[in-house]
């Protein structure tokens, strides 16, 4: 085994400086014992979860192991662990530590022993709970991590190698009692659907791998296809956004346009995007609908309006009510203010004014808009309020954030700050009339 580890690992044969994820288990100590062969410059790092009663004792067996080799230990307790989403807690603490001190000592490599076995079981596992193309092409092999290099060299290897190795070398390890329950998804697929599939085929972890690296070569060759198409997407610091014309033709090559861009992001917005919903959205592109929007989940929402997409999060939309009299001035639950004065007060507002007759009915209600609004165009027609923001093209996230003027007559007098009603033509006898004055909030 020995031999064929370097032989399918030469990174390991240079003089890289190499920091050595250790578990205590079975796995991580022949990985340890293979690199001591080799008089490597390594490091061991380890993490105490306290998810087990034995920990501290393992813990504690690497830490007079590493003294008495003389090897570099870097050694981390989690304090708090997690009551929730247990795995995936531990899994960012433990790398969040390793990159830490990759960082801190300059580690070149860092090394962790995961072997075919887990190969396997990843893939099946992440087959039966579905996900991404690119999310089911299983562990790599190597990746880029923190200043350094990921590096599984263990994964061309069976569970039955890596035993068998430590048996003739008469290693000492820990073996994790949690391993042996049902209660675990992953536990059931190795103690009850392996062996089945290698009973049935023993070179089952050969094309496990081998399936691995051609999905892993198809999401490349994906990637390369779209980089065009990725490349017209635009971020203004709140919202991502893209053209229909810059998406793909072809309905497939839409959804793998969508994946990269919803993995792209994933960093910055912590979103992850189900298979659900980006067949959902595959969907609604394909229907003859010019707006529509779609929850993603953690406030965020995908919408279109007409030949442009949006991701951004939603906006809260106040339903407030406002009066408004001669003489005052409000601020808007929206952060924009809106006044009222005669036109023979001077105002240093440069925001939009809206001419009104002093016969208007005050005082005057500042709302959102409601179902049936109609708005007076000229003298004799009027025009429901939604029809006129379809006939304009507004986009719907501008619709919601419109505000009616109303006077107390009932008669919506101007809609802000798209449209005025016929009352806001004023002719030259009207020396002296009321002035709206609205100013939009400022964008912080």
């Amino acid at each position: 085994m020995e031999r064929a580890f370097f032989h399918e690992n030469p990174e390991l044969m240079t003089d890289q400086k190499i920091l050595l994820a250790v578990s205590t288990g079975v796995d991580s100590m022949v990985l340890l014992h293979l690199l001591e062969q080799q008089n490597a410059d390594i490091g061991v790092i380890h993490v105490d979860h306290q998810l087990r009663p034995e920990s501290k004792k393992e813990a504690a067996f690497l830490r007079d192991y590493c003294e008495k080799k003389r090897l570099p230990m870097y050694s981390k307790v989690w304090e708090h662990p997690a009551k929730r989403n247990i795995e995936a807690e531990a899994r960012r603490v433990r790398y969040d530590f390793f990159k830490e001190i990759m960082e801190q000592e300059k580690y070149d490599f860092l090394l962790t022993a995961h072997h075919g076995d887990d190969q396997l079981e990843t893939l099946l596992m992440r087959m039966v709970r579905g996900g991404s193309f690119a999310g089911h092409s299983g562990i790599a092999r190597q990746q880029d991590f923190g200043p350094g290099i990921l590096l599984r060299p263990l994964l061309s290897f069976s569970k039955e190698e890596i035993y068998c190795y430590a048996k003739k070398e008469r290693l000492i390890y820990f073996e994790d009692a949690t391993n042996e329950t049902q209660d675990y998804f992953r536990n059931r697929i190795r103690k009850n659907v392996v062996p089945e599939l290698k009973k049935e085929n023993p070179r089952i972890l050969v094309h496990a791998q081998q399936f691995h690296q051609q999905l892993t070569w198809a999401n490349q060759m994906i990637e390369h296809m779209l980089k065009e198409n990725l490349r017209n997407i635009e971020f203004d610091g709140q919202r991502w956004s893209f053209l229909y014309e810059n998406m793909p033709v072809e309905e497939g090559a839409r959804y793998y346009f969508l994946s990269a861009f919803f993995q792209q992001i994933e960093e910055q917005t912590s979103l992850v995007a189900s298979q659900r919903q980006l067949f959902l959205i595959l969907e609604q592109m394909e229907r003859s609908v010019s707006q529509w929007s779609i929850d993603i989940g953690e406030n965020w929402q995908f919408m279109r309006s007409y030949q442009q997409f949006y991701l951004s999060k939603k906006e809260s939309i106040s339903r407030g009510i406002f009066t408004l009299g001669e003489n005052e001035q409000i601020v808007l639950s929206d952060g924009g203010t809106i006044a009222l004065r005669r036109s023979d007060v001077y105002s240093e507002n440069n925001g939009l004014h809206v001419s009104l007759p002093l016969s208007v009915k005050l005082p005057l209600t500042i709302r959102r808009r409601s179902a049936g609004d109609r708005i007076r165009l000229t003298k004799t027609l009027f025009k429901r309020i939604n029809r006129y923001f379809i006939d304009k093209k507004i986009p719907t996230d501008q619709r919601d954030q419109a505000w009616v003027v109303e006077d107390s007559a009932g008669e919506i007098v101007a809609l802000l700050p798209f449209v005025n009603s016929y009352l806001s033509i004023t002719t030259e006898t009207d020396r002296i009339h009321y002035i709206l004055d609205y100013t939009l909030q400022v964008a912080k």
